[in-house]
């Protein structure tokens, strides 16, 4: 028999083509442009620093230069306030809205609570009366006082603000037959004319460009004190004044004359009267 190359000989196994590849791109960078820098703000103006220093801060215009504090007043001077009569066109008005005492509201109780309140604390009810004026009633402004967005400044020559009687409905009756009451709270804080007398008389000798601005500032019947005795008593962190010529000694009395100058430090009963008389009793 011949030689046999078997099974399967007879040659070399086939060899299948390589796989070609196309070269991947490379890929495209999107070149980023950097951030916009921030726009500058608007430079304020020397009023606007002005009032942004006493923007929430009582201390502030005491704390300033004599020339840049009555700068200072003169600017608050500009400054809107509400026309539909529910703020005063005064400068203490615009003053204790920079320093945020205006909106500052009252604690406000049933008359029930506010008793239980008022003996636990201590304290004699203070009675303040409005009466019908610039087309609103007394009970307007009663509401006002208890609710309202802002308070109401009235004039007065022991600094323009809210007026009580202290202890003494009959006493309050004699402005107005619409009443309220309430005591003052824990965020009372009390000083008397006597001491303010004494800040204006040095605040004078101080600083007499303010002295001269905040006595300009007056309204009303109020005389000098109606504007200096706020300005003076909120530097001193004090948002109550007590009528008394005699002494820096903080005692009331019956009938005595308190004037608030934030409703935050009140605590108010709910209840009003409509027909207050001079010859009432304290309810």
């Amino acid at each position: 028999m011949g030689g046999s190359h078997g099974m399967g000989g007879g040659g070399a196994a086939a060899v299948a083509p390589a796989v070609q590849v196309a070269p991947q791109a490379a890929p495209v960078v999107q070149a980023v442009a950097p951030p916009a820098p921030p726009k500058p703000k608007p430079k304020q103006t020397r009023e606007q620093q002005l009032l942004a220093q006493v923007k929430g801060n009582p201390a502030a215009l005491m704390q300033m230069s004599d020339q840049d504090a009555a700068d200072t007043v003169a600017a608050v001077e500009k400054q809107a306030i509400a026309t539909d009569g529910s703020q005063r066109d005064c400068f203490v008005q615009r003053y204790m809205a920079e320093i945020g005492w205006a909106t500052n509201k009252p604690e406000l109780l049933t008359d029930a609570a506010y008793e239980k309140a008022r003996k636990k604390a201590g304290e004699e009810s203070m009675y303040h009366a409005d009466k019908n004026f610039g087309g609103k009633t007394g009970k307007h402004y009663n509401q006002q006082l208890q609710t309202g967005s802002t308070a109401y400044y009235s004039e007065g020559y022991s600094g323009a603000g809210t007026y009580w009687a202290h202890n003494s409905a009959a006493d309050s009756a004699c402005y107005g037959r619409y009443q309220v009451k309430a005591f003052l709270n824990r965020k009372a804080k009390l000083v008397t004319t006597y001491t303010l007398a004494n800040d204006a008389r040095q605040l004078k000798r101080q600083k007499p460009k303010l002295y001269a601005a905040l006595i300009g500032a007056k309204r009303g019947y109020g005389r000098n004190e109606e504007s200096l005795y706020p300005i003076l008593a909120a530097a001193r962190g004090c948002n109550v004044i007590v009528r008394d010529t005699f002494s820096p000694q903080v005692s009331r009395s019956a009938g005595q004359y308190i004037v608030t100058l934030d409703r935050g430090a009140l605590t108010m009963s709910k209840k009003t009267v409509a027909g207050a008389t001079t010859y009432m009793n304290n309810w």
